[in-house]
């Protein structure tokens, strides 16, 4: 049932049964991927990321997704090319990952806890400023030289990108 309303959201199964056919079973009826416990936080956290990874990857080459678009700025998952009126634009590995969060929630408020957490990782250790410095770093190439500002920030609250 979950499957048919959220067909690409990955799901691990976290479970004390860890016998083959209990595998096998949760793996043919939908799971992405199938943890016994007991289990380290580390392996889990890295089975996420390759499930998210995955699921991006499944939807590009399905074709979904593949661009992302707000105002004068195009962004291509596939090809990570960025362009902002029609001039393209280089961003670090890290950039392209904040840019790619920002379009996906596009005018909506993102708390830098949230952007850390989504960008970095959950097991990120250090302070939210690293948002404002990329945030930073983002400003100076896509918004600095252009008349019509996209990135916004949300005093006391985070960040949004807006048309």
């Amino acid at each position: 049932r979950f499957r048919k309303k959220n067909g690409h959201t990955p799901v691990i199964l976290l479970t004390a049964r860890d016998a083959i056919p209990d595998k096998v079973n949760g793996l043919d009826h939908g799971a992405n991927d199938y943890v016994t416990k007991p289990f380290e936080i580390e392996e889990l956290l890295a089975r996420i990321r390759a499930c998210f990874r995955m699921n991006v990857r499944g939807s590009q080459s399905e074709g979904k997704a593949d661009d992302l678009k707000v105002h004068d700025l195009q962004l291509n998952l596939g090809t990570r090319d960025i362009l902002r009126q029609g001039k393209r634009i280089e961003l670090t590995s890290r950039e392209f990952d904040l840019l790619v969060y920002l379009l996906q929630n596009k005018n909506q408020v993102l708390s830098r806890d949230q952007i850390l957490t989504h960008v970095w990782g959950y097991d990120f250790v250090g302070d939210t400023n690293v948002v404002d410095v990329y945030i930073r770093y983002l400003r100076r190439k896509i918004d600095d030289k252009y008349d019509d500002k996209l990135i916004q920030t949300i005093r006391g609250v985070g960040y949004k990108l807006e048309c």
